[in-house]
């Protein structure tokens, strides 16, 4: 278990002798934004109480940046109003890549009345883990993420594509070296660096961590590739599918609950096989990954990671230890059991993706009717095969999931991913002008 203790000293934001620091916040792809501020900027007591002016913009543009003008309450077309980012102390580390005395701190995003952004992805994560309190839960997760590296400004692979080898590593060893060296700074829990099976495809894991903190690892994972992968010309690419007809990029998420007691609720299940936490957990999140894939798998590309033969599941599966189903149950013993779910591409935004998992199994947790276990074994529906129904599946999804999530929140993204539909309907690619003109 990661712990939430910062750095810092109760009084102050920041350790003594920081030279800079960076105020920064998930927007709904799951990119960090914010500020890079000198250390008294942050330790005002404005800053610490009340937060640091940002904008509403951000959370209301694509990932081209490009403003999404059918939004009709945020961004450019409601004024780009202002939004008050709050540092949250226990969040605080170091920023490696930049200098030895550099700090960054993730902040929650506040309306300037002082309420909570409904929109914002981590201020959604804290609602679903709230609901999930009210059934004494709480949430522990860690994201299995691949991604590609290639050269820098190109689609060379840095290494070959023999998984589970030390070749590929050792192709790129002072990539490896930087990474875990900005890993260990920033404290993230870096525990298995691996190739896997198509060129320049990297797998990293880290240590388990509780409810936000491991969005938050997620989310700095990624960025600490980037920035290591920078160093040596290189580049960390999170696409689903970069490269046709080769393996896609995931972004397992291993995930179990545990009561206040801090016991692991799946325990019971190691021995039942008809356990009903089990049961009601699982079919929770069967039920609404269809709804749910809009999150799992947010973009044009993400889809086309999920074909056949790949170990990406196309179906609404669940059952032990097989990587063909979207959620795979490891029950390994009273205090290692846990989840698996292998919908999310590596393009997902972390904190929305934990939001869905734990929104889901809250759902069936305080559903009425439990599934026997051979219906949930039984379930497979297909699940979304594109954006487009995707997209459908969201509109349809269960009302109760506006409850969790946010309705606000909900009526937002829903105005994100259909952005995202019309920008690609309107793109005119390489593809067709080969294949038509």
């Amino acid at each position: 278990m990661t712990d939430r203790t910062g750095e810092s000293a109760d009084s102050h934001v920041l350790p003594a002798g920081a030279g800079s620091a960076a105020l920064l916040f998930p927007d709904i792809n799951g990119n960090l934004r914010g500020k890079l501020v000198v250390p008294s900027e942050l330790e005002s007591e404005s800053a610490r109480t009340v937060g640091l002016p940002t904008t509403d913009l951000l959370l209301a543009v694509d990932p081209v940046d490009e403003p999404i003008t059918t939004l009709t309450d945020i961004g450019i077309t409601a004024g780009s109003k202002d939004l008050l980012l709050k540092p949250d102390t226990a969040s605080v580390r170091r920023m490696p890549w930049l200098n030895d005395d550099a700090y960054l701190v993730l902040g929650d995003l506040n309306n300037t009345d002082g309420s909570t952004c409904e929109v914002s992805p981590r201020g959604v994560l804290r609602r679903a883990l709230t609901a999930l309190s009210e059934c004494g839960l709480q949430i522990m997760a860690a994201f299995e993420f691949e991604f590609r590296l290639f050269r820098a400004d190109s689609w060379e692979p840095a290494t070959s594509g023999l998984s589970y080898s030390m070749a590929p590593l050792a192709q790129v060893a002072d990539f490896v070296a930087t990474f875990r060296s900005y890993a260990e700074a920033m404290r993230l829990g870096l525990s298995v660096v691996h190739s896997e099976g198509a060129p320049g495809l990297i797998e990293v894991n880290v240590d388990p961590a509780v409810g936000l903190d491991a969005a938050d690892i997620a989310a700095l994972l990624r960025t600490a590739a980037t920035e290591a992968a920078r160093r040596h010309d290189l580049r960390a690419c999170f696409m689903s599918k970069p490269i046709a007809r080769e393996e896609g990029s995931s972004a397992h998420v291993h995930f179990s609950f545990w009561n206040e007691g801090g016991d692991n609720a799946l325990r019971g299940a190691v021995d039942d096989a008809h356990d009903e936490f089990y049961r009601r957990c699982a079919s929770g999140i069967v039920q609404h990954l269809p709804a749910m894939s809009v999150i799992y798998n947010p973009t044009i590309n993400s889809f086309k990671r999920l074909v056949p033969g790949y170990f990406a599941p196309v179906t609404a599966g669940c059952g032990p230890d097989d990587r063909s189903f979207a959620l795979r149950a490891l029950l390994r013993g009273p205090r290692s059991s846990r989840f698996e779910l292998r919908r999310p591409g590596a393009d997902c935004n972390p904190y929305l993706t934990l939001a869905a998992i734990a929104a889901s199994a809250y759902l069936g947790l305080v559903d009425t009717v439990v599934p026997a276990r051979d219906e949930l074994d039984r379930h497979d529906a297909p699940l979304p095969n594109s954006l487009e129904s995707a997209v459908s599946e969201f509109r349809r999804r269960d009302s109760r999931l506006d409850d969790v999530l946010g309705a606000r929140f909900c009526r937002h993204y829903l105005h994100t991913r259909e952005w995202e539909l019309h920008a690609w309907q309107d793109a005119v690619s390489e593809w067709e002008r080969q294949r038509y003109a």
